[in-house]
Protein backbone atom coordinates (compact mmCIF):
# COMPACT_ATOMS: atom_id res chain seq x y z
CA UNK A 1 0.00 0.00 0.00
CA UNK A 2 1.36 3.42 -0.96
CA UNK A 3 2.42 5.91 1.70
CA UNK A 4 2.29 9.64 0.95
CA UNK A 5 4.22 12.40 2.72
CA UNK A 6 3.82 16.16 2.24
CA UNK A 7 6.32 18.76 3.47
CA UNK A 8 5.37 22.41 3.92
CA UNK A 9 8.00 25.08 4.50
CA UNK A 10 9.87 28.06 3.12
CA UNK A 11 13.13 28.40 1.24
CA UNK A 12 16.17 27.91 3.44
CA UNK A 13 14.58 25.33 5.76
CA UNK A 14 15.81 22.36 3.77
CA UNK A 15 12.45 21.05 2.55
CA UNK A 16 13.91 19.95 -0.77
CA UNK A 17 16.88 18.36 0.99
CA UNK A 18 14.59 16.36 3.31
CA UNK A 19 12.49 15.13 0.39
CA UNK A 20 15.53 14.40 -1.77
CA UNK A 21 17.30 12.39 0.92
CA UNK A 22 14.08 10.54 1.72
CA UNK A 23 13.52 9.71 -1.94
CA UNK A 24 17.07 8.52 -2.43
CA UNK A 25 16.92 6.42 0.72
CA UNK A 26 13.68 4.71 -0.29
CA UNK A 27 15.02 4.02 -3.78
CA UNK A 28 18.13 2.42 -2.28
CA UNK A 29 15.83 0.25 -0.16
CA UNK A 30 14.14 -1.05 -3.31
CA UNK A 31 10.94 1.00 -3.07
CA UNK A 32 9.11 2.65 -5.94
CA UNK A 33 9.30 6.39 -5.27
CA UNK A 34 8.02 9.65 -6.70
CA UNK A 35 9.08 13.10 -5.48
CA UNK A 36 7.41 16.36 -6.51
CA UNK A 37 8.66 19.84 -5.66
CA UNK A 38 6.67 23.08 -5.63
CA UNK A 39 8.66 26.20 -4.76
CA UNK A 40 9.39 29.80 -5.60
CA UNK A 41 13.13 30.14 -6.12
CA UNK A 42 13.11 33.91 -6.62
CA UNK A 43 13.26 34.93 -2.94
CA UNK A 44 14.72 33.19 0.10
CA UNK A 45 11.87 32.66 2.53
CA UNK A 46 9.32 31.99 -0.21
CA UNK A 47 7.14 28.89 -0.21
CA UNK A 48 8.86 25.53 -0.58
CA UNK A 49 6.83 22.32 -0.59
CA UNK A 50 7.61 18.71 -1.45
CA UNK A 51 5.55 15.56 -1.89
CA UNK A 52 6.83 11.99 -1.61
CA UNK A 53 5.00 8.75 -2.38
CA UNK A 54 6.53 5.31 -1.95
CA UNK A 55 5.28 1.79 -2.42
CA UNK A 56 6.44 -1.72 -3.24
CA UNK A 57 4.38 -1.59 -6.44
CA UNK A 58 4.66 0.94 -9.29
CA UNK A 59 3.01 4.27 -8.48
CA UNK A 60 0.21 5.15 -10.88
CA UNK A 61 -0.41 8.72 -9.71
CA UNK A 62 2.42 10.84 -8.21
CA UNK A 63 0.11 13.66 -7.10
CA UNK A 64 -0.54 13.87 -3.36
CA UNK A 65 -4.09 14.98 -2.60
CA UNK A 66 -4.33 13.92 1.05
CA UNK A 67 -1.12 12.91 2.79
CA UNK A 68 -0.64 10.11 5.26
CA UNK A 69 1.93 12.34 6.99
CA UNK A 70 2.26 16.13 6.75
CA UNK A 71 5.43 17.82 8.02
CA UNK A 72 4.86 21.50 8.64
CA UNK A 73 7.98 23.66 9.09
CA UNK A 74 6.16 26.89 8.17
CA UNK A 75 2.57 27.98 7.72
CA UNK A 76 1.87 30.43 4.92
CA UNK A 77 -1.66 29.19 4.40
CA UNK A 78 -1.24 28.18 0.75
CA UNK A 79 -1.04 24.39 1.11
CA UNK A 80 -4.53 22.87 0.95
CA UNK A 81 -3.44 19.28 1.49
CA UNK A 82 -4.57 17.64 4.72
CA UNK A 83 -2.49 15.13 6.67
CA UNK A 84 -3.83 12.15 8.55
CA UNK A 85 -0.85 12.63 10.86
CA UNK A 86 0.48 16.18 11.14
CA UNK A 87 3.88 16.99 12.64
CA UNK A 88 4.87 20.63 12.99
CA UNK A 89 7.60 22.76 14.41
CA UNK A 90 6.61 24.42 17.66
CA UNK A 91 4.02 27.18 17.38
CA UNK A 92 2.66 26.07 14.01
CA UNK A 93 0.29 23.29 15.06
CA UNK A 94 -3.48 23.05 15.02
CA UNK A 95 -5.29 21.16 17.79
CA UNK A 96 -4.44 17.47 17.62
CA UNK A 97 -1.16 17.93 15.73
CA UNK A 98 2.16 16.70 17.04
CA UNK A 99 4.55 19.55 17.86
CA UNK A 100 8.31 19.12 17.93
CA UNK A 101 10.82 21.96 18.44
CA UNK A 102 12.97 20.91 15.49
CA UNK A 103 14.83 24.20 15.03
CA UNK A 104 15.53 24.56 18.75
CA UNK A 105 16.73 20.95 19.01
CA UNK A 106 19.03 21.43 16.04
CA UNK A 107 20.63 24.42 17.71
CA UNK A 108 20.82 22.83 21.15
CA UNK A 109 22.23 19.43 20.18
CA UNK A 110 24.09 20.09 16.92
CA UNK A 111 25.00 23.77 17.01
CA UNK A 112 22.76 25.00 14.18
CA UNK A 113 19.00 25.37 13.87
CA UNK A 114 19.20 24.01 10.34
CA UNK A 115 20.08 20.56 11.66
CA UNK A 116 16.47 20.55 12.83
CA UNK A 117 15.48 19.52 9.30
CA UNK A 118 17.44 16.29 9.70
CA UNK A 119 15.83 15.70 13.10
CA UNK A 120 12.49 16.12 11.33
CA UNK A 121 13.59 13.60 8.71
CA UNK A 122 14.36 11.11 11.45
CA UNK A 123 10.89 11.61 12.87
CA UNK A 124 9.39 11.05 9.42
CA UNK A 125 11.27 7.76 9.10
CA UNK A 126 9.80 6.58 12.40
CA UNK A 127 6.25 7.66 11.59
CA UNK A 128 6.38 6.14 8.09
CA UNK A 129 7.73 2.84 9.49
CA UNK A 130 10.92 3.11 7.42
CA UNK A 131 13.81 1.11 8.87
CA UNK A 132 16.82 3.04 10.13
CA UNK A 133 19.44 1.73 7.70
CA UNK A 134 22.57 3.69 8.56
CA UNK A 135 24.53 2.69 5.48
CA UNK A 136 21.69 3.55 3.09
CA UNK A 137 21.02 6.84 4.89
CA UNK A 138 24.71 7.81 4.78
CA UNK A 139 24.84 7.08 1.05
CA UNK A 140 21.70 9.19 0.50
CA UNK A 141 22.95 12.30 2.32
CA UNK A 142 24.73 15.33 0.84
CA UNK A 143 28.49 15.10 1.26
CA UNK A 144 28.78 18.03 3.65
CA UNK A 145 28.27 17.34 7.38
CA UNK A 146 27.47 13.66 6.80
CA UNK A 147 28.25 12.55 10.36
CA UNK A 148 26.35 15.45 11.93
CA UNK A 149 23.34 14.92 9.69
CA UNK A 150 23.37 11.19 10.39
CA UNK A 151 23.44 11.86 14.14
CA UNK A 152 20.57 14.34 13.82
CA UNK A 153 18.48 11.84 11.85
CA UNK A 154 19.13 9.18 14.49
CA UNK A 155 18.17 11.66 17.22
CA UNK A 156 14.82 12.35 15.53
CA UNK A 157 14.23 8.67 14.83
CA UNK A 158 14.73 7.77 18.49
CA UNK A 159 12.42 10.43 19.93
CA UNK A 160 9.50 8.98 21.86
CA UNK A 161 6.05 10.55 22.14
CA UNK A 162 6.76 11.34 25.79
CA UNK A 163 10.06 13.04 24.98
CA UNK A 164 8.42 15.09 22.23
CA UNK A 165 5.71 16.31 24.60
CA UNK A 166 8.31 17.26 27.21
CA UNK A 167 10.59 19.02 24.74
CA UNK A 168 7.68 20.93 23.23
CA UNK A 169 6.72 22.25 26.66
CA UNK A 170 10.26 23.47 27.36
CA UNK A 171 11.31 25.01 24.02
CA UNK A 172 10.54 28.47 22.60
CA UNK A 173 8.22 28.75 19.56
CA UNK A 174 9.71 28.14 16.15
CA UNK A 175 11.52 31.19 14.81
CA UNK A 176 9.84 30.49 11.48
CA UNK A 177 6.40 30.98 13.05
CA UNK A 178 7.52 34.48 14.02
CA UNK A 179 9.06 35.20 10.60
CA UNK A 180 6.74 37.19 8.34
CA UNK A 181 8.17 35.43 5.32
CA UNK A 182 7.03 32.11 6.76
CA UNK A 183 3.47 33.17 7.54
CA UNK A 184 2.53 35.73 4.87
CA UNK A 185 0.05 34.47 2.23
CA UNK A 186 1.54 33.54 -1.12
CA UNK A 187 0.11 32.42 -4.45
CA UNK A 188 0.30 28.75 -5.32
CA UNK A 189 2.73 27.97 -8.12
CA UNK A 190 2.68 24.94 -10.37
CA UNK A 191 4.61 21.80 -9.62
CA UNK A 192 7.92 22.25 -11.36
CA UNK A 193 9.64 18.89 -11.10
CA UNK A 194 8.90 15.22 -10.73
CA UNK A 195 11.32 12.40 -10.10
CA UNK A 196 10.57 8.71 -10.29
CA UNK A 197 12.83 5.96 -8.99
CA UNK A 198 15.76 6.40 -8.93
CA UNK A 199 15.82 9.89 -7.42
CA UNK A 200 18.68 12.16 -8.42
CA UNK A 201 21.49 12.68 -5.86
CA UNK A 202 20.96 15.51 -3.40
CA UNK A 203 23.23 18.51 -3.29
CA UNK A 204 23.03 21.99 -1.89
CA UNK A 205 23.47 23.93 1.34
CA UNK A 206 20.02 23.80 2.95
CA UNK A 207 21.06 21.13 5.41
CA UNK A 208 23.31 21.74 8.37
Amino acid sequence: MATSIALDGVGGQGVRVIAGVLGNLLARMGKQVTVLFDYDSSVRGSMSDAFVIFDDAPIANPVVEDADILLKLANRGHLRIQGRKVVSDLGLASPGDEQSPFAALGSQHFGKELFGNMIALGRLLRLAAIDYNERAIRESLPRRFVDENLAAIRFGFDLTDEEIARLASEAPPSRFEMNAAATAPAPVRGLDAAYETPVAPVSGSETG
